[in-house]
């Protein structure tokens, strides 16, 4: 059954970078382009992606027209195992996942999120989100190319 509002593990995803470099979204270390944990901040601690499939052109998941456009797959996001809360007795894995969540004026708009959902002191739901933050921007330097270079002054 292959429904609309199912992110599917080959979908490929979009990611707004910043195409500032003072914004510490990406940087270039020898040539080459690596993402950095800043690119998938987000307030919630749910970063925003939009799915392909639902975009006419990549430049449309642009926040900003200086920005850079990075692509991720579901199923990549999906096998991260690197977000985990730490408590007094152990670690607690979070299962990682991407779920649809049309907005009215954006139908492509998708969240990366985990189960369970961040809990713990303050501190230990940011260090969690740090985490996966970490993972997303290591598997999108893994591609090492942009899907949309951004454009610079």
């Amino acid at each position: 059954m292959d429904r609309d509002d199912i992110v599917r593990d080959d979908e490929e995803l979009y990611r707004s970078v910043r195409g500032r470099l003072e914004d510490e979204e990406y940087m270039y270390n020898q040539g080459k382009l690596r993402i950095l944990p800043k690119a998938f901040r987000d307030r919630h601690r749910k970063p925003s992606v939009d799915r392909a499939i639902l975009r006419e052109h990549p430049s449309l998941s642009r926040l900003n027209e200086m920005d850079g456009i990075v692509s991720l797959i579901a199923g990549e996001i999906r096998a991260l195992k690197a977000v985990e809360t730490k408590t007094d007795d152990n670690e607690v894995p979070h299962a990682v996942d991407v779920v649809y969540d049309p907005k009215q004026e954006n139908r492509a708009h998708s969240q990366i999120i985990v189960t369970p959902e961040y809990f713990g002191s303050k501190n230990k739901q940011k260090l969690a989100f740090r985490l996966l933050r970490i993972a997303l921007a290591e598997l999108a330097t893994q591609k090492g190319r942009w899907t949309l270079q951004p454009k610079l002054d």
